[in-house]
C-alpha cells in the first residue's frame, strides 16, 4: 500500500511540475497563502470574536474548537510521522519542517468547512447563502490543490489534511448542536 502511495505521489507531483507555468505559479502562490497560519488565526478568531458581539457563543466556541484542535492534530501529527517535503527541485519555493498532513489543507478544511456551515445556518437571503457557502466549500480544495501545484507537498499530504480538517470542522459542528440542544 505504502509503495502505491508513494508512486502514486510521485507521478502526480511531476505531471503537475511538467506543465508548471510561472504565471499559474504567481496565482497559486496568493490562493495558497489564504491557508497560511497567520490568516488562518487571524480569521478565525476575528470571526470569533463578532460571533461573541453577536452572543453567538455556542458558533464562536464551535470555530475556535474547529480550527485549534486542527493546528494541535497538525503539530502532532508532522511530529510523529516526520514525513519529508518534495524534493527541492519540484517546489515552486522552499518550505520547512515536514509534509504529513499539509497544514495549509487541514486548517483551512478546518476554518472554511466551518465557516460554510455558518453560512448555511446563519445567513438569511438564499442566493447569498449559496454562493457563500459554495465559496468556503471550494477555497480549500483550491488551497489545498494549490500546495501540491507548487511541489511543497505531495497528493496524499493534502488529502489527510483535507481529512483531518473535516473531522475538526465536524467536532466544531457537533459542539454547536450540542450547545444548542443544552
Amino acid at each position: 500500500m505504502m509503495s502505491f502511495l508513494s508512486s502514486f505521489d510521485s507521478k502526480v507531483l511531476e505531471f503537475l511540475y511538467a506543465y508548471r507555468d510561472p504565471f499559474a505559479v504567481n496565482i497559486f502562490i496568493g490562493i495558497s497563502e489564504l491557508g497560511t497560519t497567520v490568516i488562518m488565526y487571524g480569521l478565525s478568531a476575528s470571526v470569533a470574536l463578532l460571533c461573541f458581539l453577536y452572543k453567538r457563543y455556542a458558533y464562536a466556541a464551535g470555530l475556535l474548537i474547529s480550527t485549534v484542535s486542527s493546528g494541535i492534530l497538525i503539530l502532532l501529527l508532522k511530529g510523529l510521522i516526520e514525513r519529508a517535503r518534495p524534493p527541492l527541485s519540484f517546489q515552486a519555493y522552499p518550505e520547512i519542517w515536514y509534509s504529513f498532513p499539509s497544514a495549509h489543507a487541514a486548517l483551512s478544511a478546518a476554518l472554511y468547512f466551518f465557516l460554510a456551515y455558518m453560512t448555511w445556518k446563519l445567513v438569511p437571503h438564499n442566493s447569498l447563502r449559496i454562493i457563500a457557502t459554495i465559496f468556503f466549500i471550494l477555497l480549500p480544495l483550491a488551497i489545498s490543490f494549490s500546495r501540491v501545484y507548487l511541489g511543497v507537498h505531495y497528493m496524499s499530504d493534502v488529502v489527510a489534511g483535507l481529512l483531518l480538517g473535516s473531522l475538526c470542522a465536524w467536532i466544531g459542528y457537533r459542539w454547536v448542536r450540542f450547545a444548542h440542544k443544552s
